[in-house]
């Protein structure tokens, strides 16, 4: 049975990063811990500018267009 668990840890000072996960496995038990670093999220102004372009008038007037989606046809 395979069983995820996450959890957000802060970096401490000298690079230690301390987890602490309570199971019902017995002591002994081998687990895998995978440490991924959180990506930055995309700054606000980004984000608007963003879903600016995607509602613009050649994104929904061209790119929307299904003349335009010569792509499926090769």
């Amino acid at each position: 049975m395979h069983t995820e668990l996450q959890s957000i840890a802060v970096v401490e000072q000298g690079g230690l990063v301390q987890v602490q996960v309570q199971t019902s496995r017995p002591a002994g038990t081998q687990v895998r811990v995978i440490l991924l670093e959180i990506e930055e999220p995309i700054p606000g102004a980004a984000l608007a500018l963003a879903r600016l372009q995607e509602q613009s008038g050649f994104a929904g007037e061209v790119l929307a267009d299904p003349v335009e989606d010569v792509w499926n046809d090769l």
